[in-house]
């Protein structure tokens, strides 16, 4: 997925400066996606420069830099919709741990079982948080209207709940194995 599309994805709900993007990016997409300022800064220009944000104005702030507010336009909006309406090809999942499983075969198992309970437990983290920010964003919604912003991140919010159960149960049944 190309940055532009997340930055976009944020703006549409609201005008950000680079750092709130950047600290919402890694909220609400970090656990499938992490960015880098490094990221951010460049493409934000880039867009700019091709017409889908503009700069709403600086915020002044007492003993903090000024901070560029930055929002989506017309054409942005009308690029998002495009992206979001187009077919394309299914993403890949990237998990080095899955690459490894798949050579769990020349490992001795209680040490390998170790590694797993290991892996559930950092699962088990990021199904906690995941349930914690739906509790939260529900007390945000207003509505049960899918086009609320707020209950389209609730959805994607709980894919990553089934997702982190699915590994759990995989790393249970991998266990059992051992």
């Amino acid at each position: 997925m190309s940055i532009r599309y997340a930055l976009l994805s944020l703006l549409a709900r609201e005008p950000l400066s680079g750092y709130d993007i950047k600290q919402q990016m890694n909220d609400r997409f970090g656990p499938f996606w992490k960015v880098g300022s490094n990221q951010v800064y460049p493409e934000l220009a880039k867009m700019e420069g091709e017409g889908l944000v503009k700069l709403q104005g600086i915020e002044q702030q007492a003993n903090r830099p000024a901070r560029k507010l930055y929002e989506i336009t017309e054409a942005g909006r009308d690029a998002l919709i495009q992206w979001t309406l187009e077919s394309g090809e299914l993403e890949r999942i990237r998990d080095d741990f899955l690459l490894k499983a798949y050579n769990i075969w020349l490992v001795d198992p209680e040490r390998m079982i170790g590694r797993l309970e290991e892996i559930k437990r950092q699962h088990e983290e990021r199904l906690a948080a995941y349930e914690k920010k739906v509790e939260e964003l529900e007390t945000m919604l207003t509505t049960s209207d899918s086009r609320d912003p707020i209950a389209a991140t609730i959805s994607v919010v709980e894919f990553g709940i089934r997702y982190e159960r699915l590994y759990m149960d995989w790393c249970d049944r991998l266990i059992k194995k051992m």
